[in-house]
């Protein structure tokens, strides 16, 4: 199959970028109620069509379309794979849990990550994981007591994954990227531990690696109830201390998890239209995940 160039791939994301739901549709799915938030997706072609009366299948497909177009896309599937990790997590996830409490997961399985959801499946009930990342593969090396465990260790994988990859094939512009979403993911466990109140074991647990913040950091926010300053000691303090600061104006976890999202994409943004950068790519597949998770948040207020 021939290479795609950056500056094809880059124009094609251009011309995508039509699709994102814009301010003044968002205007009208937020005004509407449930059925006619439906048809006005379904007006703009969203869901390719697919179960029209049912928006968490419009949602899927329209996610499953988003991340063929990234593949078919991409020149440089080693960096757009990383931003796939999280769906071959979930994936592992559940295939574990099925195995373990001997329950069919297929229908929780989602396609589209850097392992096919039915070759993790097979790979996890048989304990043959060679063809896994090699992250993953060390998880599943371990023993735990439940399905938390488990989940917070996948969650470390994805970034351990992350690391290895970028250790062996440099990217400043994505070392930046997953730096900062580390510190990001690592405030809001502390945000949930303080919320929950967890101690300091359970709390222990979630945390990821390859932030810039110290580790202590996270344990002084955690026992002092003030997620800042603390907070605010790794390189990106100034979006740090943007989304903490609302957070503490308004204590919406959600809010905080949106704007951290926003400040990621930025960061990326902020890498410019370089046509020869993954940064557009990995850009507009970001904002469509962005797109669907406040496309589900807006339909579960109107169920």
């Amino acid at each position: 199959m021939e290479k795609v160039s950056y500056p094809f791939a880059v124009g094609r994301i251009r011309a995508l970028e039509g699709k994102l739901i814009d301010a003044a549709r968002w205007a009208r799915l937020r005004e509407a109620d449930r059925a006619e938030a439906v048809r006005l997706l379904a007006e703009i072609g969203y869901g390719g069509g697919t179960a029209r009366d049912d928006p968490e299948q419009m949602i899927r497909a329209e996610e499953e379309e988003t991340r063929r177009e990234i593949a078919a896309l991409s020149p440089a599937p080693v960096w757009t794979d990383l931003f796939l990790l999280p769906i071959d997590a979930h994936n592992l996830k559940a295939c574990w849990k099925g195995k373990r409490l001997g329950q069919d997961v297929s229908r929780l399985l989602t396609d589209g990550g850097t392992v096919p959801a039915q070759v993790m499946r097979i790979s996890v009930e048989a304990g043959e994981h060679s063809l896994l990342p090699e992250a993953f593969q060390k998880a599943l090396e371990r023993e735990y007591e439940g399905l938390l465990d488990f989940s917070a260790a996948v969650d470390r994988a994805v970034f351990e994954q992350v690391r290895i990859v970028l250790k062996k094939k440099k990217n400043p512009l994505l070392s930046r990227y997953f730096a900062a979403q580390a510190d990001f993911t690592n405030a809001l466990s502390v945000l949930r531990a303080s919320a929950l109140r967890w101690n300091t074991e359970e709390f222990a647990r979630m945390l990821v690696p390859g932030g810039t913040i110290p580790p202590e950091a996270f344990s002084e926010a955690l026992a002092s109830g003030q997620p800042l300053p603390a907070l605010s000691r790794g390189d990106f303090s100034s979006a740090m201390e943007r989304v903490l600061t609302e957070y503490g104006a308004d204590g919406s976890l959600t809010g905080a998890e949106r704007r951290f999202a926003e400040e990621r994409i930025s960061l990326l943004a902020g890498g410019g239209d370089d046509p020869f950068s993954i940064g557009p790519i990995v850009c507009y597949l970001l904002r469509r995940q962005t797109e669907a998770r406040e496309l589900r948040a807006l339909f579960v207020k109107k169920a």
